[in-house]
């Protein structure tokens, strides 16, 4: 996915930002199933650009979103991106007044699903994803999301999801365990998912099921 050092920021995206809590929260995701070195890239971005916290940060930037399972953690929530045109979990870019990637990413699963009262499975970030962007994301570059992994306080049966204006549909999908677990079936994912998220979903059921003990 390119180099693996930042980019240096354009003299203009730098501005006075409070980095120190999303710092912070990046230091959790050391814990995060992609391991303590990608964290210190993203520990890093952040430090040399303060700004890379927001979408005017340049064309390599940061983004909150999150795994959301039901109450019974049988059920995937995922959302129709309408600008990319594929099936994702919910998320985005940080608002101007936002300093918090968890803040963040839960405003975005409220906003995109409709689901509040979310419990943080872990220390921290469960996923970090760095990915490159076409060029319906206009200045956008590389989207380096920060995931979290969120509970649910319902079975997904009791939690009907809401769409949003950025959203074309919403879905709950199945994952339920395989045999005695913790391995996980994703096969239920829709055609069109992106790539990656079955292997991140694998790569998250024992990470869920260390954190559920």
């Amino acid at each position: 996915m390119g180099a693996d050092l930042p980019e240096a920021a354009p003299p203009s995206a730098v501005g006075s930002v409070d980095s120190s809590r999303a710092l912070a929260e990046l230091e959790r995701a050391r814990s995060a199933i992609h391991g303590p070195a990608l964290a210190d890239h993203y520990l890093a971005l952040l430090r040399d650009n303060p700004r890379a916290l927001y979408r005017d940060g340049g064309p390599r930037h940061l983004t909150a979103s999150a795994i959301v399972i039901d109450g019974p953690a049988e059920q995937v929530a995922l959302v129709w991106h309408l600008k990319g045109r594929f099936w994702v979990q919910p998320g985005g870019h940080l608002e101007d007044d936002e300093t918090s990637l968890e803040t963040a990413a839960r405003r975005e699963v409220s906003e995109e699903i409709g689901i509040d009262d979310l419990e943080t499975v872990g220390q921290g970030p469960a996923v970090l994803n760095r990915h490159g962007l076409d060029a319906a994301f206009g200045a956008c570059r590389e989207h380096w999301d920060v995931q979290y992994l969120f509970r649910a306080p319902a079975p997904a049966s009791e939690l009907p999801l809401t769409v949003s204006e950025e959203s074309g549909d919403v879905r709950w999908v199945p994952w339920p365990l395989l045999g005695a677990g913790p391995a996980r079936d994703s096969s239920a994912l829709p055609e069109g998912t992106v790539p990656d998220l079955a292997e991140n979903l694998a790569r998250l059921a024992p990470y869920l099921a260390r954190w559920s003990d």
